[in-house]
């Protein structure tokens, strides 16, 4: 077992060190997992909040400063997103006879009912719900959402994403810095605040989400 975990220790030494050396590809690995994420169909194969969780949570224990990670984050979901939609709307008559949606008819089907259900709250709303995040927008260009409510909900929601994610993995991050270090008290207070953080977006989705379904009709 102390074998494993010297392993673990000496993999995640290399990875910060890795980060404090190469902060820039850092930046453009977070950059390409925010799009990827948004991506229809890749972002149900590549887990991109994961990566750009990892990496952030990597750049904070290593030193680099956050909001980078944050704007690079931001602009990343923005992109990934207008693909999807820009995809959908551009190739609306046959995007649903490409594969792999030709064969798994139910997933765009799920996708169209959150669509048809929510509307323009629908692209907002997807973005923190697995698969749906990667196909609603590809929707909503295929149904001839206009491109300025598309753009609305999409700049909104990446705005709330990307510190929905980064913020925790940099406490995260930070509460690995405090163990390596020893500080065991300062790494308990940053674990509570990451804990702290997840509940409190857990329960703003929880209240926001019905007051949003509410307006729409």
């Amino acid at each position: 077992m102390w074998d494993w975990i010297n392993d673990a220790s000496g993999w995640l030494s290399n990875a910060l060190g890795m980060v404090g050396h190469y902060p820039q590809w850092a930046l453009a690995i977070t950059f390409l997992a925010a799009i990827i994420e948004a991506l229809a169909i890749v972002g149900t194969i590549i887990p991109g909040t994961f990566i750009v969780m990892g990496v952030a949570g990597a750049a904070a224990a290593a030193g680099q400063p956050m909001l980078p990670f944050l704007g690079v984050a931001v602009l990343g979901a923005v992109i990934g997103d207008f693909v999807s939609y820009w995809v959908g709307f551009r190739f609306r008559f046959t995007v649903r006879q490409w594969w792999p949606l030709s064969t798994r008819p139910q997933i765009m089907a799920s996708a169209d009912r959150f669509f048809a259900r929510y509307g323009s709250f629908s692209v907002a709303l997807c973005r923190f719900i697995p698969v749906l995040r990667s196909t609603v927008p590809l929707v909503a260009g295929v149904a001839g959402m206009s491109r300025r409510r598309f753009l609305v909900a999409n700049v909104s929601s990446a705005l709330v994403w990307a510190p929905a994610h980064v913020c925790p993995a940099q406490l995260a991050g930070l509460s690995i810095d405090r163990l390596r270090d020893g500080d065991w008290a300062s790494a308990a207070f940053l674990a509570a605040g990451v804990i702290a953080f997840g509940i409190a977006i857990w329960l703003l989705h929880r209240r926001l989400t019905p007051l949003l379904i509410a307006a729409r009709r």
